[in-house]
């Protein structure tokens, strides 16, 4: 009698859930992690990147989290200057500017309420600007930070040549060992 695949192997934790551990570009790295820094932009981070980020987390036991949230900020258009009154920009910008808060404030849920299950001081900051890999890239060295989580590219070929891609302008201005980039 032939036995099925499954009755020959245990069941145990690991094969039930196919938990992904990250392979990181910098596996050469030997200097621990004092100051994390993890970016939220633009969107949320999936269940599965918060996995990475916990595993990060436990295996790094970093001494110090920031979790950045950073709301991108573009200059007006000529057009929104050409046909609205002053008052009526004000109160456009004003609104477009608290949603972006909001959508900040929603996409780092997630990342606060992760870290804060580790007995680990972390901090949450909030930075303004119009490059996203700017804001990172002046945190990560004003904050003396050793490592960087990040969102990886979500745009299209298009998107990244119009706009570029965050991820790999900071890998630009960053050591490459020093950031992770997830999906």
């Amino acid at each position: 009698m032939k036995q099925n695949r499954d009755d020959k192997k245990p069941k145990t934790k690991t094969t039930e859930s196919s938990k992904k551990v990250m392979k990181r570009k910098d596996e050469e790295r030997t200097e621990a992690i004092k100051t994390l820094l993890i970016a939220s932009y633009r969107e949320q981070y999936p269940d599965e990147s918060l996995d990475v980020i916990r595993q990060i987390i436990e295996q790094e036991e970093p001494e110090k989290i920031i979790i950045l949230k950073i709301i991108e900020e573009k200059t007006s258009s000529e057009l929104i200057d050409a046909n609205m009154g002053l008052e009526e920009k004000k109160r456009f910008l004003e609104s477009i500017r608290e949603e972006k808060k909001e959508h900040a404030d929603r996409y780092a849920k997630d990342l606060i309420r992760l870290v804060e299950k580790f007995e680990i001081p972390s901090e949450v900051h909030l930075r303004k600007g119009e490059n996203i890999a700017v804001e990172i890239i002046e945190e990560f060295e004003t904050m003396d930070v050793d490592h960087i989580i990040l969102h990886g590219a979500k745009k299209g070929p298009l998107g990244k040549v119009m706009e570029g891609s965050v991820s790999e302008n900071v890998k630009r201005g960053v050591d490459t060992k020093k950031v992770t980039l997830l999906d």
